[in-house]
């Protein structure tokens, strides 16, 4: 875990579509002990979901203090905070590749360990 926090990673969370009661938080770790996506899950849902009927779907959103990359499965949003001057792309790409391998809904510790062996596989090709 504290590799994943050196490479810029402050958060990961899984959000959902729930019929009944809206965007719902289905797993959140906060790598940094500060960022957290609860106070904010229908918000960042809307941000995100808004266009996708459209396909139209932003795939990265930055504010002021983190950088937020997120990759959609149907329904599902997994949402990767970064810290600000982190390559977007790889982490884009990282999103990506766990939402499709756990066909839109990875366990907390699966997608964990596939951030962590991805991040651990890019350290060593650029050491």
């Amino acid at each position: 875990m504290e590799s994943l926090k050196d490479y810029g990673l402050k958060a990961v969370a899984l959000i959902g579509m729930d019929q009944e009661y809206g965007p719902m938080l289905k797993w959140e770790t906060s790598l940094d002990g500060e960022t957290s996506v609860k106070e904010m899950i229908t918000e960042f849902y809307t941000m995100f979901m808004v266009g996708m009927h459209r396909n139209i779907l932003p795939k990265a959103i930055v504010f002021k203090d983190k950088n937020v990359v997120v990759s959609s499965y149907k329904y599902n949003l997994l949402c990767l905070f970064l810290k600000r001057g982190v390559d977007m792309e790889s982490f884009m790409t990282y999103a990506e590749s766990i939402m499709h391998k756990y066909s839109g809904n990875p366990s907390k510790l699966s997608c964990l360990r596939s951030l962590a062996a991805r991040v651990n596989q890019f350290g060593k090709r650029n050491q």
